[in-house]
């Protein structure tokens, strides 16, 4: 079929096809092409769906109003309660299609078109891309070594929606302090806006404290809370959770059901029963296993690089780790000549929206096997260091 004229897509259908495109931006390996798995139990996960799906009910085929399977979302609860202090009840677990449909859902709720969302600088290009969707404001707010660092400035930008990955933030890696989540709260308090928590690969953390979540501190019941299956199943699953503060439950199991219509049940059957016998977190210390030896390889592989302005954040969680380069260095230019040896790194520059002060490579360690690592880590490093004097 012929491509449409750019001239027949609507403004925002045109600024959707043309910005923050997730092929230049989503962090996949660094050795592209490659998608590995090995650490999911496949013929076990095969052996669960087909067993649903040979005792699927009538009503498990057809949509659902409830906010998801009740033995998927109070297996979801218990594991937030445990292992990330999210303060809830199964009612309030919405089982989702991921990231973006959460994200989504609380812009058409909680904002109108035309309010003022901040969002972290870099950004999370799907993020961007979902508030661009639902016709909000974005106001970029730059990130530090602590998290989001809003200013007088931003406050002259009063906000709807807080957008933020407190725990690894996309893409640098930092931390949100425990002081910089008590004046986010203040702040957000301020302005009556709610907070929206990506918690997006939480499950992977490979050295220091466990981080609790932000929504365990929130007392005033504005944090929404989200995360994913997809970086510890498989991507195309397409399953994730959003957590919604009491009052607004009926409002939202009602609005997801009339956007969405939701189902999936036998795979949602599927997956609460591998939570339920234990193989969730099975498969997730041996994924941590697998993705903490590709991670070490990957840094080992820089260390050479390493100087006082060229150095790693991130590193200590999730599937990618940000080499942050001197600022005089074009990023966009050296991922292209990366590419040109046959490998895949993002640009950090390319994931902010206002500064310019930012530069560095995002790298994906999470897909590309232990063997690749070890083979292109070096390769990469060389390219690196071939970065010359600013001209």
């Amino acid at each position: 079929a012929p491509t449409p004229a750019p001239g027949r897509l609507s403004a925002r259908g045109q600024a959707l096809a043309t910005t923050f495109c997730a092929t230049q931006l989503e962090v996949q390996p660094f050795t592209p092409g490659i998608a590995d798995f090995s650490a999911f139990p496949l013929t076990l996960w095969q052996r669960l769906q087909n067993k649903h799906w040979r005792m699927t009910y009538p009503d498990m085929l057809d949509y659902n109003d409830s906010g998801g399977y009740a033995p998927l979302r109070r297996a979801i609860a218990d594991y937030l309660r445990v292992f990330r202090s999210v303060q809830l009840d199964a009612d309030q677990v919405i089982v989702t299609t991921g990231t973006q449909q959460s994200l989504e859902l609380c812009a058409r709720l909680l904002a109108d078109h035309g309010d003022t969302v901040w969002v972290e600088d870099p950004a999370y290009w799907g993020a961007a891309k979902a508030f661009m969707a639902t016709g909000l404001s974005i106001h970029p707010v730059p990130v530090d070594d602590e998290g989001i660092h809003p200013g007088a400035a931003d406050n002259a930008h009063p906000p709807r929606l807080i957008y933020l990955t407190p725990s690894h933030q996309y893409p640098t890696g930092a931390v949100m302090s425990l002081a910089r989540r008590h004046q986010l709260l203040s702040t957000a308090r301020a302005h009556g806006a709610w907070v929206l928590e990506d918690d997006y690969d939480s499950e992977y953390r490979f050295s220091g404290p466990p981080i609790s979540s932000l929504e365990g501190l929130d007392v005033d019941g504005r944090v929404l809370y989200m995360g994913t299956f997809s970086k510890v199943l498989y991507p195309g699953i397409k399953l994730g959770y959003l957590i919604v503060p009491k009052p607004l439950v009926v409002a939202f199991k009602q609005a997801h059901y009339d956007l969405n219509r939701p189902g999936q049940m036998p795979l949602q059957a599927a997956l609460a029963e591998f939570i339920e016998m234990g193989h969730f977190s099975s498969a997730l210390r041996r994924a941590r296993q697998s993705y903490g030896e590709r991670r070490a390889a990957l840094l080992e592989a820089l260390k050479p690089v390493l100087t006082q302005d060229t150095f790693i954040s991130g590193a200590e969680q999730g599937l990618h780790l940000c080499l942050r380069l001197p600022a005089q260095v074009d990023d966009q230019a050296l991922a292209q000549r990366i590419a040109q040896q046959g490998l895949t790194v993002r640009p950090l520059s390319a994931y902010c929206l206002a500064r310019h002060d930012l530069k560095g490579l995002v790298i994906g360690y999470g897909y590309a096997p232990l063997s690749e690592i070890q083979r292109c880590g070096p390769v990469l490093a060389a390219a690196v260091r071939q970065i010359g004097p600013p001209r």
